[in-house]
């Protein structure tokens, strides 16, 4: 009886993931549900600093929204700005196509379609050390998934810490899934409580965040 409860749970979670619209995806990384993307501050081509999900030297390779199997995909998507404490001269969200500032907003609904769309978030002149930690929801038909947009130049925000102190970094859960990725320098990263594998160079570690 026992197995057969089992059986049955992982069946329906097999059939969750296949009946899935769509995922988020970061630099060809497939991100989970409920996962967290922190995206390190860099100097742009104007030489000041700034935190970009799609930067414009190859945008597609950047956090898109991806139909499932090539699948042509048509939702809705709703920021939320929770944490912000570096000053930065601009804060916009281009999802779309209309890029809207928002300095002084801090939730925004986009509509989106097409098979793979491009968040296009991003945080100009950043002068101080400090972090911005945004809620991306998006829903596509009945179904809907949760992304963390943690930027960050020196400090991150309180989500829970995990230290990853050797080089770039990249953190999968039990099932493999890609959860946090860490483009530049070693940094304290921020994921839920749980176990994961973190992997540096050629280095994999299992680590417990509490």
């Amino acid at each position: 009886m026992k197995k057969l409860i089992t059986f049955s749970i992982m069946l329906m979670l097999a059939l969750h993931v296949s009946a899935q619209k769509f995922q988020f995806t970061y630099k060809g990384e497939a991100l989970a549900d409920g996962s967290t993307l922190v995206i390190n501050a860099e100097t742009d081509m104007f030489g000041e600093l700034a935190c970009e999900t799609n930067p414009a030297a190859n945008p597609a390779e950047g956090l898109l929204i991806v139909g499932k199997n090539g699948a042509y995909i048509s939702g809705t998507a709703h920021l939320t700005i929770l944490e912000h404490t570096f000053k930065a001269k601009q804060i916009q969200w281009c999802m779309g196509g209309a890029c809207v500032l928002m300095k002084d907003i801090t939730e925004l609904d986009k509509s989106f379609e097409g098979t793979e769309v491009q968040v296009l978030f991003d945080a100009f002149t950043i002068r101080q050390e400090g972090y911005l930690l945004a809620k991306l929801d998006v829903t596509v038909g009945g179904e809907s998934q949760t992304l963390y947009i943690e930027f960050s130049n020196g400090q991150h925000s309180n989500i829970s810490s995990l230290a990853a102190n050797e080089g770039s970094a990249v953190v999968f859960d039990l099932n493999g899934r890609t959860v946090m990725t860490n483009s530049s320098a070693s940094d304290s990263q921020m994921l839920r409580p749980g176990v994961y594998v973190v992997k540096s160079g050629n280095k994999t570690r299992k680590v417990v965040v509490k």
